[in-house]
Formats: structure tokens, sequence, C-alpha cells
């Protein structure tokens, strides 16, 4: 066998993030709230046309419309199965933002990159 072979650590990338959703009755998204940035590179400076565009983390952005809406049901013989409603969304700044809830948990995530 080769030696100089070490063990390979691989990192998931766009794992879902936990936010804050107000809903309604039918649970549909009516307001998200995105955590704050953790990132160790420094901040881009914004062009000042981009500035404004994208509201504070903690902030409550109200969503002005669900753009498309999809269920995702699988793994359902695995001890964790997974039950998913997405949404992808425009909020008040027109930010488009793909979301999710967990159906066994009713617990909401931003699945970035999406």
């Amino acid at each position: 066998m080769n030696q100089g072979i070490q063990s390979l650590q691989f990192r998931s990338l766009n794992l879902p993030v936990p936010i804050a959703v107000v809903e309604d009755d039918a649970e549909r998204p009516v307001s998200v709230t995105l955590p704050p940035a953790r990132s160790s590179r420094p901040a881009r400076s914004r062009r000042p046309a981009q500035e404004g565009r994208r509201e504070r983390a903690g902030a409550s952005l109200v969503v002005t419309s669900i753009n498309d809406l999809w269920q995702v049901d699988d793994e359902w013989w695995r001890e964790r199965p997974i039950s998913r409603r997405y949404y992808q969304i425009t909020t008040q700044n027109e930010q488009r933002l793909t979301i999710f809830r967990d159906q066994l948990n009713a617990q909401w995530y931003w699945q970035k990159g999406g």
C-alpha cells in the first residue's frame, strides 16, 4: 500500500442554515429572519448601487411572493427520513431565497445556493 496517501476528510457544501420564520395558518412563510453571516473572510466593499439591496442579518424580511413550492419525501426507510416543503420566495428587498420547512420537526431552514 502507498503510505503517502492520507485519509481524506470531506466537508458538506451548502448545509441548511436554521432561520426564524413567521408562518400563516397554512404553514406558508410570511416573514423570515436570516442569521448573521459566519465567515472568517473580510467583508468586501459593495458598490453604491448595491447598498441597501440586502437587509442586515437579523432583520425581519416580509415575503412578498412565493415563486415556487415543492415537497421532498425521501429515505423513509432510514432512521432519519426526510420530509421537507421547499419554497422559493422573494422578500421585500427583492432578494430571492430558497427556504424549507422540515415537516418532521416543524423547523425552518435557509438552503443557501438554491
